[in-house]
């Protein structure tokens, strides 16, 4: 069954029991700063739960798997590997993943509790014991079924291979695009590699998901057991919003299994104290003052040689180029950057002339075809509308 998950909402589904049938609801996860709390709410009943299907070519691929709108996740999987029913493009939506399940303490009534890893959503309740205990296809948690974004053969890069310094973005949609050439939908991950000191750029492209290995030169975490951080829209969108609000960020270890927390959804958007572990389902983690947790902010912290910004002095005037296609982006601060050089704040454009990019470059000022000035504040406001937009 599928129930209309998508960007720009924080959704799970949940199970209730009435009069001994099992029924789908789709539920929305929000934080609540005047209860300093998370909250669910019932959106709509998505029916009766129907038998599960068998999962058909189950396969183990070197992927990167995410789920969209959800308020918890995982960057940091300790394993490459995958295993699921993929679809046979390369990346994409679609894939199914079976459950992993693991024990996390007790419910407030005493009752065993166990948390879906894969899912990120808790087991143990009436509802799913009966549909145990139906036969229905083993135990699986009321998210199973639900597609993810995927991408196979992810980008594996060694920030120590790169001297002249990586830059890791949230790629986001165009804020103005005068050209017939459709955006990206929703977030993709933009990257930038120089293997020398001021040499050329050798990675210059989009990806589905970028995955970060660990560097010899200095570890990526705290937990020696963490090699890789995956780097995927989910993460990539709730940093850069954390860090264009200004919030407080941090990276939170669980105090169970040591694994570093991510917020995402509503959660990013509002600093608390009070944190759910994604990985083995624990809620009570608390850090010191509110933030929100990141472990993209730690791997920041650790690598970024120079934190520094500088505007751009170069000038576009569009009106000399009135029969060309443009499309412009407000620059955004890097989720990863391990140049020793600032990074350059302004508005990015890209002009065309028959088809021909002549223009690729950030500009601190840019007049629009009509003489209006544009604002790197305000398009920078319409592209991350662009971003969270539900999928039509």
């Amino acid at each position: 069954m599928e129930t209309g998950l998508n960007k720009g909402s924080d959704m799970i589904i949940k199970r209730e029991i009435k009069n001994n049938v099992t029924y789908l609801y789709l539920v929305e996860e929000s934080y609540s700063p005047e209860k300093k709390r998370g909250e669910t709410k019932k959106i709509k009943a998505l029916g009766v739960e129907e038998a599960a299907t068998p999962l058909n070519s189950i396969t183990e691929e070197f992927a990167v798997v995410w789920a969209e709108g959800r308020t918890l996740g995982n960057a940091v999987p300790f394993s490459e590997r995958v295993i699921g029913q993929f679809p046979e493009a390369e990346s994409g939506n679609g894939v199914i993943l079976p459950c992993d399940i693991v024990p996390c303490g007790k419910f407030r009534n005493g009752a065993q509790r166990w948390w879906c890893r894969t899912h990120q959503v808790h087991w143990g309740i009436k509802a799913d014991l009966q549909q145990v205990a139906q036969g229905d296809g083993g135990i699986r948690c009321s998210n199973a079924t639900q597609p993810m974004h995927y991408t196979k053969n992810p980008l594996v890069i060694n920030p120590d291979d790169y001297a002249g310094g990586i830059g890791i973005w949230a790629a986001l949609p165009t804020a103005i695009n005068t050209t017939d050439e459709p955006d990206i939908d929703g977030v993709v991950i933009h990257l930038h590699a120089r293997p020398q000191l001021q040499g050329k750029k050798t990675i210059d492209a989009n990806f589905p998901a970028v995955v970060v290995t660990s560097c010899d030169s200095l570890p990526l975490f705290g937990n020696a057991l963490i090699k890789r951080v995956v780097i995927a829209p989910p993460s990539a969108l709730a940093y850069l919003e954390a860090l264009n609000s200004n919030l407080p960020l941090g990276t939170l270890y669980c105090h169970t299994c040591q694994h570093p927390h991510l917020d995402l959804g509503d959660f990013a958007k509002n600093p608390h104290k009070k944190h759910f572990c994604g990985n083995c389902g624990v809620d009570s983690n608390w850090s010191k003052e509110p933030i929100v947790s990141s472990p993209l902010s730690e791997l920041a912290n650790k690598l970024t040689k120079n934190p520094d910004f500088v505007d751009s002095d170069r000038i576009l005037d569009l009106r000399d180029y009135q029969n060309c296609q443009v499309k412009v982006w407000s620059s955004t601060p890097a989720v990863l950057w391990t140049s020793h050089l600032p990074q350059e704040a302004g508005i990015h454009v890209h002009i065309y002339q028959e088809k021909r990019k002549i223009v690729d470059d950030t500009f601190g000022q840019v007049t629009w075809f009509d003489g209006s000035q544009l604002e790197r504040d305000k398009l920078l406001v319409t592209m991350l509308d662009k971003a969270n937009k539900p999928a039509a």
